[in-house]
């Protein structure tokens, strides 16, 4: 069906019908401020989602997940399955912020960021407004018979949103398979790798049938983020709203001096992709995309009122009458210590984190043997097992040795070790000491130094060992 739009339609979505029914939404297009700088974000994102994949740091793809090998790329640091509290961090990280950001400007990650929004605004409405005309043309188009005008034209459009389509599907899958293995792949025979050639074609279909078809409908059933804003947001919260006390009551034309600026001309109802009135107050369709604001301003403009009968807001600004906005520094005073915390304990587990993770395990054969030295001096042995795992993309070569404050040395046969890129490597070594090391309880806890070559620099790993003995008297 097509989009006979109800002014001041309440109690059902403004993209369904009396019977339940579907109108397929045809947004006028609209141009003003925000209409401006919302084409800037979007062909920004856009640009950086398609390139960044082909972005390369130290040699290495910018951003990757490698869930085969459960290796993970972010922007030069590389992170691997046993970075779990990095990777939790950045998690928090993000929800957190999501939660922070809505709590004060509210929806404006679904009407300026969101990939929804982004690629189904900026590109595949203009493509449908290039092949098939404006919103009216296209409505007349729904509305009008199968015929010759009808196919060719449905068919051009249906054929670009495959094409474009295809092409978001694989600049995707680049991100977790790499840009230069998907032009392997592209350059190769489909039956070489068939789970990723069926990926594609599915996530094709898929995008095909959501930025083609479902569109706004995916916001309002399916996208969990419409419902749980309302835990996010509160009064305070910045929003699309109407002035209703300056609005109402409504007229035509505003000949009468006891009507409201809003001359009730509909054009905000035209103008919103998801088809909602927001002369009805806050509801859970609106992505807070602007674009009723932008058409009602012009509006305004031409009957000589103020523009901003429409505007971003706060409900708690529309009742007040408050120049500042109000805000319910509680709940964010809430999101911004839990994002905070995110933030310091990411930075923390970074800090504390090595190129060449080290593990150092004693044999348990023996757990220590006491022989002569060429001096006729007792000498105690400790038999350990290491293990290295690079955390790096380069060959790192590792050696050991004491610190000089211990009377002993590292007997190691096995080193240096080399460690390929991303790979673990096992060895062993023998620490010969002096007995006197030992405290009275035959024991002591002694640094040993593990140092290995990174682009031809010395880093050292300054780890504890524990060395066992006869007990001292």
């Amino acid at each position: 069906m097509t989009n006979d739009h109800k002014e001041g339609q309440v109690g059902r979505p403004g993209s369904m019908d009396v019977s339940g029914s579907r109108i397929f939404q045809h947004p006028s297009a609209v141009t003003g401020y925000f209409r401006i700088r919302r084409d800037i974000v979007y062909s920004v994102l856009i640009v950086f989602f398609l390139v960044l994949p082909w972005v390369k740091i130290n040699g290495q793809q910018a951003v990757l997940f490698n869930l085969p090998e459960r290796q993970f790329s972010l922007f030069g640091l590389h992170l691997w399955a046993h970075d779990t509290p990095l990777v939790f961090f950045i998690l928090a990280f993000l929800v957190m912020g999501l939660a922070f950001v809505t709590s004060i400007w509210g929806r404006v990650w679904c009407g300026w960021a969101c990939p929804q929004t982004v690629f189904i605004d900026g590109v595949f409405r203009r493509i449908e407004a290039w092949v098939e005309g404006n919103h009216l043309a296209r409505r007349k188009l729904d509305s009008q018979p199968l015929n010759g005008e009808k196919i060719k034209k449905r068919t051009i459009k249906w054929v670009l949103f495959f094409i474009v389509s295809f092409f978001i599907s694989h600049s995707f899958v680049a991100y977790f398979v790499g840009a230069e293995a998907v032009i392997e792949y592209i350059q190769g025979s489909p039956k070489d790798h068939w789970a990723t050639f069926l990926f594609v074609m599915a996530l094709t279909a898929l995008i095909l049938f959501d930025f083609g078809w479902f569109r706004e409908q995916f916001c309002i059933v399916m996208c969990p983020y419409g419902r749980f804003q309302s835990v996010l947001m509160d009064q305070g919260s910045l929003a699309v709203l109407y002035d209703e006390e300056r609005g109402e009551p409504r007229g035509k034309k505003n000949r009468d001096s006891s009507t409201g600026d809003c001359i009730d001309c509909g054009i905000c109802v035209r103008a919103c992709p998801t088809g909602i009135d927001i002369r009805n107050g806050v509801q859970m369709e609106c992505i807070a995309c602007t674009a009723c604001i932008d058409a009602c301003d012009e509006v305004m403009e031409k009957v000589k009122k103020p523009k901003g009968l429409i505007r971003y807001s706060s409900e708690l600004e529309l009742n007040q009458k408050s120049k500042s906005r109000p805000k319910s520094f509680g709940r964010i005073f809430v999101y911004l210590t839990l994002l905070t915390a995110s933030i310091v304990g990411f930075a923390y587990n970074l800090t504390e984190r090595h190129d060449l993770d080290v593990q150092f395990i004693r044999s348990i054969e023996t757990p220590f043997s006491v022989v002569e030295s060429d001096k006729g001096e007792s000498e105690v042995i400790n038999h350990f097992k290491i293990h290295l795992q690079n955390q790096t993309y380069e060959l790192l070569v590792a050696d050991l040795e004491l610190t000089s404050m211990v009377r002993g040395d590292v007997v190691k046969p096995e080193f240096p070790v080399q460690i390929n890129p991303g790979s673990k490597a096992k060895s062993q070594f023998f620490v010969r000491f002096d007995p006197k090391v030992l405290g009275k309880n035959g024991g002591a806890k002694v640094p040993i130094l593990l140092k290995y070559k990174k682009k031809g620099q010395v880093e050292t790993v300054v780890k504890e060992i524990q060395l066992i003995g006869p007990l001292q008297q």
